[in-house]
């Protein structure tokens, strides 16, 4: 383990633990209570402002559109919309690319069936209208891609099976279906309610190397079993994912090899994060301060994972700061993903008397490979009318990679419309 590595390590241990610790004589919020299925990929009553937690100046959360029975049975319909301007330059072409384009766009469906039973799908059909960016182009080459319509794509299915019933129905958990693999904190998020305008660069830059035709955004077909425990303050995930097959030889069959083998604890200092996607800032509806660790294996793959994440109201408004460390390397496995370590991490402060958020971010990748010491610099604002149903933000990037005369610049201007 190299000394940038372990220094990483200390620092993401100092800054959650030290951030809890100055805060530990305040009792915790209590959590706010959920009026929805925790498998939503965005929060729903629980991760939405609280009146008692948050200033008023957030309108209430959107209602779902929910149809459901005397027996408890449910059904409810969501939509998420991330119309979006963006301006890319490059490392080697002149001038910036400018786009309008969709982002996101969802439809989400989600439920309760038998009192025990959840289930939780949504579509997307990403980046939609988005012209290519600057590295991909090929100068004097004819456009291809233009006005890119990739298609409606199936984002997540999973069902979550509740084991115990009563005060413990958290503790015991069965996921099954397509979903998130437990990896870092930033990659377990819910798109609905992240901090800055994306996810870091590097969250699936591992996850998205086990053959899929199509970009899963870390996504793989699987089974997990996940729980609360040591009343909330304990979290547990682990599961067998589909991962990479091998393929047919002279003598064997296909798909032969073992699953991935993935896992993640999380240990909440204050409140618990109790739904399948974890929010990028709960808008002080929650005192979050916790430190997570994960792995992801497969034959000669390998993946780790350090976080921490703190988001609570502090003052005027709430500070939310978050790091994740993750190193991985394909192996014999998959051998295009070389050995690499990535350094992800956002800090601002939501002054709510405005439901302003200046915002920070700081990414940086070292390793193998031709590109592997980049390193992205990024600041911007979110404005928060309606929380997580309504936002506004703004970022300014700038990435450096080693090797390049000259970084290229990014601005993005994200205009989110959700409800589920």
């Amino acid at each position: 383990m190299t000394l940038q590595f372990r220094c990483c390590v200390l620092a993401l241990t100092a800054f959650t633990v030290h951030t809890a610790s100055a805060f530990a004589q305040e009792p915790p919020a209590p959590p706010a209570t959920e009026t929805t299925a925790p498998v939503a990929p965005a929060p729903d009553a629980s991760m939405s402002p609280a009146p008692a937690a948050v200033s008023m100046a957030i309108a209430p959360a959107a209602s779902p559109l929910k149809l459901e029975d005397p027996s408890g049975n449910s059904i409810r319909f969501g939509l998420l919309l991330q119309p979006q301007y963006q301006a890319l330059s490059s490392p080697t072409l002149n001038s910036y690319s400018h786009n309008l384009y969709i982002r996101r766009t969802r439809l989400l469906v989600g439920g309760k069936l038998l009192g025990k039973l959840e289930f939780f799908v949504d579509t997307d059909y990403p980046n939609l209208f988005l012209d290519p960016t600057p590295a991909a182009a090929t100068a004097g080459a004819p456009e291809v891609f233009a006005k890119n319509g990739p298609g409606m794509i199936l984002q997540d299915a999973f069902v979550t099976y509740k084991v115990l019933e009563g005060p413990m129905e958290d503790a015991v958990k069965v996921d099954a279906g397509f979903m998130l693999p437990p990896m870092s904190h930033n990659a377990v998020q819910g798109a609905t309610t992240l901090y800055g305008w994306d996810y870091f660069s590097y969250s699936f830059r591992h996850g998205n190397s086990f053959g899929s035709t199509v970009n899963p955004v870390g996504r793989d077909a699987g089974v997990q079993l996940r729980g609360l425990v040591v009343d909330g303050h304990l979290e547990y995930r682990v599961g067998l994912f589909q991962g990479l097959r091998d393929a047919v030889s002279v003598t064997d069959v296909p798909a032969r090899n073992f699953f991935r083998a993935t896992a993640r604890v999380q240990v909440n200092l204050l409140d618990a994060e109790p739904g399948f996607f974890y929010a990028g800032t709960y808008l002080g509806a929650k005192k979050i301060a916790s430190v997570g660790a994960s792995f992801d294996i497969q034959g000669a793959y390998k993946y780790f994972a350090l976080d921490g994440i703190v988001d609570m109201p502090v003052g005027p408004g709430v500070v939310t700061g978050q790091l994740n460390l993750a190193h991985w390397n394909g192996g014999s496995l998959i051998p295009l993903l070389v050995s690499q370590t990535a350094l992800m991490g956002e800090a601002g402060y939501n002054f709510s008397g405005y439901q302003v958020s200046p915002i920070i971010r700081y990414e940086h990748l070292w390793g193998s490979g031709a590109v592997a010491n980049q390193a992205t610099y990024s600041g911007g604002v979110a404005y928060w009318p309606y929380g997580h149903n309504m936002n506004l933000k703004a970022f300014f990037s700038h990435v450096k990679i080693d090797g390049f005369a000259r970084g290229s610049n990014q601005f993005n201007l994200q205009w989110q419309v959700y409800f589920f």
